[in-house]
């Protein structure tokens, strides 16, 4: 019933956020003395999710690692053939730009996938692969901004990496494990086999909405709605959400930064006063047509587990930008997988980006 509470009220606020879409450009104009979105600045954000971090189900199961380290570029000039390949025109309507700031990235990541029952040494057949992911991405980010407000954010991502014994996921996990003295994970011998892998996921953000709760304090609200498409043999899912935000000067981002194969999230920020702060609650859905981690090797026999087509994540967190920092806390909470262990599982996400 919490569910069913948390998504009602994000897709109540999203519907309330359209009904003010855009009422007028003095919405949008920045505050006195705010700095340009134009600034010279690169951005490096540093990100780990783990399911340690959930209150309610502190365990080595589903997924249950994953660790990233992103380099964005400062606004760089970029050849107008890759402009042409890599833009996206208007889906629904979003608002003409006035400008477009354009960045480009690099990203190293990995994520850790387990079993809940990490003691036993042989295969557990219903349940999910031991899985193990290690990938080099490439991202374009393009903000469109009116005036120096940004009011939508494209993300195109390429990641290329290794499925399996090649991607360290064993050697991480134990080390980890001996180095805080917790028990080894003894069934790694039944990991997916080595794979290389290709995705190339697209994303889009906007703002539908924007009120003024108390002007004397500077709060605020805005709902940011997202689209996405990922393909390729790591997984193939389109997404719709949003995510409903109230804090102080939500210009500054378009919410956290989530690690792959999620949808990418807003990795480029500012701090156009120096310092904001916004709580967030929102809801993805993701319709698979593959998932790697949970169907098996693409083009060897491995194990495998019953995948269920569509997937809900419900989210809530915290973030706070002060001058070139922002910190993020999220809490996720995924529907069932799989049907072999009809679970819910939880995992908390930190992310900590500085500006240079």
């Amino acid at each position: 019933m919490r569910v069913l509470r948390v998504v009602g009220l994000v897709v109540a606020g999203m519907a309330c956020g359209a009904g003010f879409a855009w009422a007028d450009d003095e919405a949008l104009a920045p505050p006195s003395g705010g700095r340009d979105q134009r600034e010279p600045k690169a951005i490096i954000t540093f990100q780990i999710e783990n399911d340690l971090f959930s209150r309610w189900a502190k365990s080595d199961r589903d997924y249950t690692n994953g660790v990233r380290l992103g380099w964005l570029s400062a606004p760089a000039a970029m050849p107008d053939w890759l402009v042409s390949a890599t833009s996206v025109p208007t889906i629904f309507g979003e608002r003409t730009a006035d400008s477009i700031i354009r960045r480009w990235g690099v990203s190293i990541g990995q994520n850790l996938y387990t079993p809940s029952d990490t003691s036993a040494r042989g295969l557990i057949a219903n349940d999910r692969p031991y899985a193990g992911w290690l990938y080099l991405g490439f991202a374009l980010q393009y903000t469109h901004l009116v005036g120096d407000t940004p009011v939508r954010l494209d993300t195109l991502q390429l990641d290329l990496g290794v499925v399996g014994p090649a991607a360290g996921g064993r050697f991480v996990q134990n080390n980890v494990h001996a180095l805080i003295g917790a028990d080894k994970a003894r069934g790694w011998r039944n990991q997916l086999r080595n794979e290389p892998t290709i995705n190339l996921t697209f994303e889009r953000r906007w703002r539908v909405g924007r009120l003024d709760l108390a002007l004397p304090l500077g709060l605020e609200s805005d709902v940011i709605p997202r689209v996405g498409l990922a393909v390729g043999n790591v997984a193939t899912y389109a997404a719709i959400g949003g995510i409903l935000r109230i804090g102080n000067d939500l210009r500054n981002d378009f919410g956290p930064p989530r690690a792959r194969p999620a949808m990418p999230g807003s990795e480029t920020f500012t701090a156009h006063d120096g310092f904001g702060w916004y709580f967030f609650v929102g809801v993805d859905g993701q319709a698979h047509l593959q998932n790697i981690f949970l169907d098996g090797n693409t083009f060897r026999r491995s194990h495998r587990v019953d995948r269920y087509p569509f997937v809900l994540d419900v989210q809530a967190g915290f973030a706070f930008l002060f001058r070139n920092v922002r910190v993020s806390l999220t809490h996720v909470l995924r529907s069932p997988e799989f049907s072999e262990r009809n679970r819910w599982q939880q995992f908390g996400s930190i992310s900590v980006a500085f500006r240079y």
